[in-house]
Formats: structure tokens, sequence, C-alpha cells
């Protein structure tokens, strides 16, 4: 697994793998690992958010790695819309941390 955080993905709602967005990065050949990412989970308008806070408690989410993840990001913003920003944070995979991308939600309930 490369440090390269565009090429990283960390999901923890719809598009995880079974979620109902799954199918948004289906055609994508990478890694799926299980990771915790560090903040506060809630929800928007009925859909997961997260919210980073390197004190907050550890939630676990997905971590996709895909030299294909940039050519999508355009079209992952899009379906995110503005409720939800593209960040750049850390994520614990087994015993290492990586930087990786991750939409944060702009409010959580």
């Amino acid at each position: 697994m490369t440090d390269n955080p565009e090429t990283k993905l960390i999901v923890y709602g719809s598009l995880a793998p079974g979620g109902a967005n799954a199918f948004l990065l289906a055609g994508l050949i990478g890694e799926w690992r299980r990771c915790h990412i560090r903040g506060h989970m809630g929800r928007y308008r009925g859909f997961k958010s997260f919210r980073y806070d390197p004190q907050g408690p550890a939630h676990p989410a997905w971590l996709l790695s895909s030299a294909d993840l940039p050519r999508v990001l355009p079209d992952l913003d899009d379906f995110e819309g503005e409720e939800y920003a593209r960040r750049i944070i850390p994520a614990r995979v087994n015993d290492r941390w990586v930087m990786a991308q991750v939409y944060a939600g702009r409010y959580v309930d």
C-alpha cells in the first residue's frame, strides 16, 4: 500500500462494500481494507455523516486503495454534493496510520 492519499479513499456509509451506493466504486481495481478513523459520526438527512476529530472516538470504516481513484473523484464530488467535503485525514489500518481522503459531512446531527 503506497502512502499517496490521492489513491486512497475512506468510506463509512453508503459507498462502503455492500452499501446502497457501492456501485459507484465497484468498477475500480484496487484493494479494500478495514480501518478506523477518529471523530464524530452522526446522520444528516438520513445518511451517515462523519466529522474528523483526532481526539474523538474511533469508528470502523473501509479504506480503498486504487490507482484509478483520481479518475472518478470528480464524479464522486458531484454525487456527495455540497453537504460533504473531501478531506485528507489519518486512518489506522492494523498497526499503521495511513493518510487518505474521506467525505466529511459539513453537518452532523
